[in-house]
């Protein structure tokens, strides 16, 4: 059966090449840069779920639109219907390794500004200069690009990508000189307490860290003061469960997405900011399972003594 089907990587990749194109023929200071821009942004996430499967794109409300992933219409001219952005980008943050919470808030709003310049009176992007977000916007798309196998140099070009690039660097660049600035902050105001209180602090940090929710935990020596911080994130990937004598063990792989120091006070609140000092390396949880448990098998009592009548 011969399908054309309108969400295929290729056919969503070379549509946001088409919109962001556009973009780069544009002024930078023109407001129809980033309202390219945006629109080349939204079909390069939808280009990376396509990229797993087209049937992530799928409306799932109508059983059509998933049979139309699968070449079966019902009428020769449907139009199939796909999930709205904000599906899209929450899909990228669970499928995309390194896309977070942060890149994430950062499409909703370039999105949101999208929308109110199509639907509505306002200038959604008026007063709103590159500095603003040119540089957060080629981070997020390196970082979908990466998911799918290409390069910003597949993407814009070579000249706008050896700039983007710079723009990536010197803003990592930046960051990690304002995370350093805030670890030596929270180092002089540690050693500044009295060894009493240190000590204190340090002993209420112990029993502390075990209080309130803490999705993906692990203990983290903090880059401030010395001691035992926490680190969280979100689940990437589990690895198949290994079986032995008695248990089945399984691993967790986790995305580092925030550090908090109980002792001195110190938080690194994404991603971005851990990675600027060199604890956004993935990390391992394992969790050890009864079989039972693991295969989600009921205990199941008999409703009568077998034997005794």
């Amino acid at each position: 059966m011969s399908f054309d089907s309108a969400w295929t990587y290729e056919k969503l990749w070379l549509k946001a090449k088409v919109y962001i194109s556009k973009a780069l023929s544009e002024d930078r200071e023109s407001e129809m840069f980033p309202f390219f821009s945006a629109i080349a942004l939204e079909f390069i996430a939808r280009a990376t779920l396509a990229k797993v499967h087209p049937v992530l794109l799928a409306d799932p409300r109508e059983g059509e639109n998933i049979l139309y992933v699968f070449g079966f219409q019902k009428k020769p001219l449907y139009i199939p219907i796909s999930v709205p952005t904000k599906t899209v980008l929450e899909r990228c943050e669970v499928i995309v390794p390194n896309f977070t919470e942060n890149e994430k808030t950062f499409c909703k709003e370039i999105t949101i500004k999208r929308n109110e310049e199509l639907h509505s009176g306002n200038l959604g992007f008026d007063n709103f200069p590159t500095k603003i977000w040119l540089s957060k916007y080629y981070k997020t798309l390196k970082i979908l690009l990466e998911f799918q196998e290409k390069t910003l140099l597949d993407f814009l070009g070579s000249d706008e990508a050896d700039a983007a690039e710079e723009m990536i660097a010197e803003r990592e660049a930046n960051l990690e000189k304002t995370i350093k600035d805030r670890i030596s902050r929270h180092k002089k105001s540690f050693k500044a307490l009295s060894i009493e209180i240190q000590t204190e602090k340090i002993s209420n940090s112990e029993r502390d860290k075990w209080f309130g929710s803490r999705v993906y935990r692990k203990d983290e020596i903090c880059p401030s003061c010395g001691n035992n911080g926490i680190l969280t994130g979100k689940l990437i990937s589990i690895s198949e469960g290994k079986a032995s004598d008695s248990d089945i063990t399984q691993n967790l792989n986790i995305l580092p997405t925030y550090f908090i120091c109980l002792c001195c006070d110190l938080q690194l609140t994404n991603h971005q900011e851990l990675d600027s000092i060199e604890l956004g390396g993935q990390y391992k949880i394992e969790e050890i399972f009864d079989p039972r448990e693991y295969f989600e098998i009921e205990n199941i009592e008999p409703d009568f003594d077998y034997g005794n009548d």
